[in-house]
């Protein structure tokens, strides 16, 4: 129970640090993605090999991947995430993170007062007093996050969610 509380940690502490420009993991060189900063970077198909989902596909060419630690659980295929990195047409990027919820709760996440009706368990991690991140759950037990490099404000941040909303990625 308590290895289980401290990765849940580790994992909330990779999406705020990640929101606040920090890096997650330990390294001598320096994280060039917001993927890197969040798990162990490898590509697609090796990520996608180990976990125990299929994840949702971003609409656009995936430009790094990585292997995440569970969001809540024992660290096994089963519990583990995939996070997707990828660039929108006018050039902002993005990750999308997934994870399957194993039990785990947003509960420690501010609510997001820009909610869909069809995603109403979003939430946002922030930096300063603008959300950097939104996380949500799916009726089907996945819990999953976007969130910009930086540079993105909150509205084309918004926008882009909604991109993934309309295109599933709450079902």
């Amino acid at each position: 129970m308590r290895a289980t509380a401290m990765r849940t940690i580790a994992v909330v502490t990779a999406l705020i640090a990640t929101a606040a420009g920090a890096p997650a993991r330990q390294s001598n060189a320096p994280a060039t993605t917001i993927i890197e900063r969040m798990g162990e970077p490898m590509t697609e198909a090796q990520a996608r090999h180990e976990i125990g989902f299929a994840p949702f596909a971003p609409p656009r060419r995936v430009i790094a991947s990585a292997l995440l630690p569970p969001f809540h659980g024992d660290d096994r295929k089963a519990n583990r995430g995939i996070g997707l990195e990828y660039i929108d047409a006018a050039g902002h990027r993005y990750a999308l993170a997934q994870w399957p919820a194993n039990g785990g709760t947003l509960d420690r996440f501010l609510p997001y007062d820009d909610a869909d009706a069809e995603c109403s368990d979003a939430r946002m991690f922030s930096r300063g007093t603008k959300p950097n991140g939104i996380v949500w759950s799916t009726p089907h037990g996945r819990i999953l996050s976007l969130q910009a490099d930086g540079a993105n404000d909150a509205r084309t941040l918004n926008k882009e969610w909604l991109k993934l909303i309309r295109r599933g990625a709450c079902r």
